[in-house]
This record gives C-alpha cells, structure tokens and sequence, in this order.
C-alpha cells in the first residue's frame, strides 16, 4: 500500500486470516485498528464513521 485513504478499510478476509479493520479520519488524523473477526463485525455494527463525526475535532466550533 502506497498511501493511507481515509474512512473504513477492511482486509484480510479470507477463510483462514485474521480481519483487521482500519478506520482513519483524515480531518483530525484519528487512526484505530481493530483485529479479530468478532471485534471487526462489532465494530462495524456500531457504525463507527457517524460516531466519530460527533466527536471530532476537527469540527468542533471554536472562537475564531
């Protein structure tokens, strides 16, 4: 891989490898990575792109 995109990403899913699931957030640099079959089909249920945007900081107000 020659360069990070960003939002949700998800390899390894052959019968036999370990998922892993990759979320940046190119506005703030936020980066988690999560490894496991059951914990990427949970974390991907949680929906984890709309959680983020609440809580970024990239688009928190502040006074200008």
């Amino acid at each position: 891989m020659t360069g990070w995109l960003g939002g949700l990403q998800i390899s390894r899913t052959d019968r036999g490898q370990t998922p892993i699931a990759d979320f940046l957030c190119t506005a703030c640099g936020t980066h988690r990575r999560i490894t496991g079959r059951t914990n990427v089909t949970d974390y991907v249920r949680s929906q984890p792109i709309t959680d983020h945007r609440a809580t970024c900081p990239a688009n928190q107000k502040g006074p200008r």
